[in-house]
């Protein structure tokens, strides 16, 4: 059916075409605006705290009073457990250290353990997954065993394990640092290779794959060029959960004398563990503030992993279209 419209010939008429939501530039906006109510909170709100915990590590030397291992300043010796107050707001150690550099500093140390941790179980993991996936036949059934087998091992003994052959007694802090780290890589490194490999696995008989080999690409070229990109969309929600896992194993080491040592570098666990014996003495502010600490960045890792699972997760976001109502026959759209 056609419509004239006499009162509108040589009138020039600009129509605006939908272009489609321009992505933002700024990192983690798209990834907001996916989310929406409850979810879209946790998301800030863990984003909140993981971004607090950044700035306390990145600008530690600034923000803490004291260093992590004074006990004195312009020749005043700071005095044993003494209680908070003006001049130490959570108080000071056993060791006469006050309590909120130590704090502070742990920030610092537990960013970089748990950086280098995950980066590292990530270099490791999704190319070993990736070759196992689509290679398979014996190194494929090797590389299932060698993981079956870490997974046998209780995360934080294997942890230990690994920390005392590579430490070998070393006190400073970057070989405590690497120690904790690599021992964090072991426990870690399984998880993603069986998530790449299963999927890569999946991915392999798909039809673009089979398209690939007929046209004569080669195995290097699908796996990096066609299957990567399929089978690591879940890296990053593993990532994040396993940061906070991270954290939780370098605390169990520290708490257990095998994490850095105390004079070279602060460390949340360690001084949990000497502020055990101290609660019985009604010394509390020790053990309390490490802990809150500990507590509150493992919340918002785990917070910011569950929002992103449920933006990143193909599956979730199928069940959210599946429940959008659509108008029915007749009505307008």
């Amino acid at each position: 059916m056609s419509v004239n419209l006499p009162e509108l010939e040589g009138t020039e008429i600009a129509v605006a075409l939908p272009t489609g939501r321009k992505h933002s530039r700024i990192p983690g906006v798209d990834a907001v605006r996916a989310t929406s109510g409850f979810q879209r909170g946790m998301l800030v709100f863990g984003t909140v705290i993981m971004a607090f915990f950044a700035v306390l590590a990145v600008f530690a030397p600034l923000i803490a009073p004291y260093g992590f291992n004074d006990d004195r300043s312009g020749g005043v010796v700071f005095g044993r457990e003494q209680p908070p107050s003006a001049k130490h707001w959570f108080g000071t150690t056993q060791g006469g250290e006050d309590v909120l550099s130590r704090v502070v500093f742990g920030a610092q140390t537990a960013l970089e353990v748990i950086i280098l941790a995950v980066l590292l179980s990530i270099v490791v993991g999704v190319p070993l997954g990736l070759l196992s996936g689509y290679l398979g036949g014996w190194l494929d059934r090797v590389l299932v065993l060698v993981t079956d087998a870490l997974f046998a091992f209780p995360s934080l003994l294997l942890a230990i394990i690994v920390n005392i052959a590579i430490a070998g007694g070393t006190s400073s802090k970057l070989g405590g640092i690497l120690a904790a780290a690599i021992s964090i890589t072991v426990v870690y490194v399984p998880q993603y290779f069986r998530v790449v490999r299963n999927a890569t696995v999946a991915a392999r008989e798909e039809p673009y794959v089979e398209a690939a080999r007929a046209i004569g690409a080669r195995p290097r070229a699908i796996m990096t060029r066609y299957i990567f990109g399929n089978v690591v969309q879940t890296v990053p929600v593993i990532a994040t959960l396993n940061a906070g896992d991270a954290i939780l194993t370098l605390a169990g080491l520290g708490f257990l004398g095998y994490g850095i040592e105390p004079s070279a570098g602060a460390e949340w666990g360690r001084d949990l563990s000497v502020a055990v014996s101290e609660v019985s003495s009604n010394i509390w502010w020790t053990g309390v503030y490490p802990g809150l600490a500990i507590v509150l960045i493992v919340v918002g890792v785990t917070l910011v992993g569950e929002s992103l699972n449920d933006v990143l997760n193909p599956l979730l976001r199928t069940a959210k279209v599946d429940q959008v109502t659509l108008p029915a026959r007749g009505e307008d759209a």
